[in-house]
């Protein structure tokens, strides 16, 4: 599936990296790997470099109750259930399966959650009702030579963590071991990491429960997830080789 969406994306001439999203599926037959390379190509760069992907999807609300103002959501709304709480009249159940990641706009975020309150207030919204909303992946342009797709399949689960830190442990310890090339002034390691959101990488956090061991063979160590890189280790000021004074 990835290979076949990269060939896609190259074929369109899209020098890009796609990061997908956490349960979210890579298409593989048309038209979707079309409506992808377009979503790509109509993608504006944001302020930190990177391009918002917007795929146009639906969510679904239906009432389940005449008692309480609740909404119980499941998919990628799911955190944002509180938003609901004593604004609808009744209980509902909103279906958004659909939405992988929001897009990072504040005021696009809260305009999709009047959308749902005011569909709840719909007399008919016992037939139920499908309310427009936008999935946005993340894409850096350029520099790559080519299109590349990064992301793990499958949502995060209460093994993920644990299983992170064993990863991250034997990634670091093969590294280390690994002969670098002669005459290197500096050793840096650069890890994927898998992150609907930038800011819920947990990389950083295992990193410092290790044992420094681990990685004192590197000098550098980032992070790149969702389109953004985090230095993790930085090494002190002054102590690369090419801080030194001229002459």
């Amino acid at each position: 599936a990835r290979a076949t969406l990269e060939q896609r994306l190259d074929d369109a001439g899209l020098d890009v990296v796609l990061w997908i999203p956490r349960g979210a599926e890579i298409p593989t037959f048309e038209p979707a790997l079309s409506d992808i390379a377009a979503a790509i190509e109509e993608a504006e760069d944001g302020e930190d470099g990177r391009a918002e992907v917007r795929r146009p999807v639906e969510v679904n609300l239906r009432r389940v109750g005449t008692t309480g103002s609740v909404v119980t959501v499941l998919g990628g709304l799911s955190s944002q259930w509180a938003q609901f709480t004593n604004k609808v009249p009744g209980s509902f159940q909103l279906q958004s399966a659909a939405i992988h990641r929001l897009p990072l706009d504040e005021g696009e975020r809260d305009m999709l959650m009047q959308r749902v309150v005011s569909a709840a207030a719909q007399p008919d919204i016992e037939e139920g009702k499908r309310i427009p909303a936008i999935d946005a992946w993340t894409a850096n342009r350029g520099g790559f030579g080519r299109a590349y797709v990064l992301g793990i399949p499958g949502v995060e689960n209460d093994e993920s963590a644990a299983s992170l830190r064993r990863n991250l442990r034997t990634l670091l310890k093969r590294a280390g071991e690994m002969e670098p090339p002669e005459s290197v002034d500096a050793r840096a390691l650069l890890v994927l990491g898998a992150a609907t959101y930038a800011e819920d990488e947990k990389l950083s956090w295992s990193l410092k429960g290790m044992d420094p061991r681990l990685y004192a063979a590197f000098d550098m160590i980032t992070v790149a997830a969702d389109g953004v890189v985090k230095p993790l280790l930085q090494p002190a000021r002054g102590s690369l080789p090419w801080d030194a004074p001229l002459g």
